[in-house]
């Protein structure tokens, strides 16, 4: 079940990575984030993000996205 939910509506590159950034801080290891990133560069911003910091992106269906946060 996801209980994290951030619409990120058109958020570019620059704000979606510190959007992503501040929701992910707010939840613990292991849990799920899911976002609504409507922006036409989300399909590859969102897995870029993840592999640089080190959360698995679950599932990518554009708009909808799901990421794990890392577990340290």
């Amino acid at each position: 079940m996801i209980n994290n939910y951030w619409n990120a509506g058109d958020a570019g590159c620059g704000s979606l990575a510190a959007g992503l950034k501040r929701y992910m801080d707010t939840i613990g290891p292991g849990e799920v984030l899911e976002v609504l990133a409507r922006n036409e560069g989300a399909p590859a911003d969102i897995p870029s993000w993840c592999r640089v910091t080190g959360h698995h992106l679950v599932d990518a269906d554009h708009p909808v996205y799901v990421l794990m946060k890392k577990i340290d």
